[in-house]
């Protein structure tokens, strides 16, 4: 009885999943990824990021890890009026991302940085105010990544963080590995200080897990 649950639980997150999930807009990029085992954001959970920035009419974003540019292309596709500020330390995918967004003729329109965000400031970022963060790179700096740029967020602004479940670690009490496990807790307590924080948030279970916060001046349980 307990598997047919489980077994039914997988198959309705499997039927949300794909009714989240629309049809792929940079099928290269896409393809590319996966083949090269690049981490990009799930279908699922990139598009309810997208329905975010439509419904909040977001339009200036900071990207904290862009990878290969694959979410900064679909977050540039929500509107004609979105620009994206997006750092990554890793040289061979900023080229990659830079690639990209000439191919995709975006280049207008997002500023990739090469960088390591969790060391150094950019005078990008500082001078600027943000609608939305989005984070999505070394899951273990969760914290401070939020600590450093949330402040240049926009009173009513939201903070997106992909991948707060880390493809199901973050509650696998089996652990042998001393880093994971050092991640795990990691991650866990973000998730935790955020979850009993004063801000309006969301913990989505889409994807590999979605945290929506807003940054407003108003307070929960006020």
């Amino acid at each position: 009885m307990y598997f047919l649950y489980v077994v039914r639980i997988l198959d309705i997150y499997d039927y949300v999943a794909a009714l989240n999930s629309s049809d792929e807009l940079f099928v290269d990029v896409h393809t590319d990824a996966v083949e090269n085992n690049v981490p990009i954001m799930d279908r699922d959970a990139l598009e309810v990021m997208k329905h975010y920035i439509h419904l909040t009419g977001t339009r200036h974003i900071l990207e904290i890890g862009t990878a290969i540019g694959y979410s900064a292309l679909h977050m540039l596709s929500v509107h004609p009026g979105v620009s994206v500020v997006t750092l990554e330390k890793n040289e061979d995918s900023h080229r990659a991302a830079e690639a990209n967004f000439e191919k995709y003729n975006v280049t207008d329109r997002v500023k990739p940085i090469l960088g390591d965000a969790a060391d150094t400031l950019h005078k990008e970022i500082a001078d600027r105010t943000f609608d939305m963060l989005f984070i999505d790179a070394s899951k273990g700096n969760n914290q401070k990544f939020f600590e450093m740029y949330s402040p240049f967020i926009k009173q009513g602004g939201l903070i997106l963080v992909d991948n707060f479940l880390l493809r199901g670690m973050v509650v696998d009490r089996h652990i042998q590995s001393k880093n994971r496990r050092k991640m795990q807790a990691r991650v866990d307590a973000f998730n935790q200080h955020i979850a009993s924080s004063e801000m309006f948030s969301s913990f989505l279970p889409v994807g590999d897990g979605l945290l929506v916060i807003s940054k407003n001046k108003e307070v929960k349980n006020r």
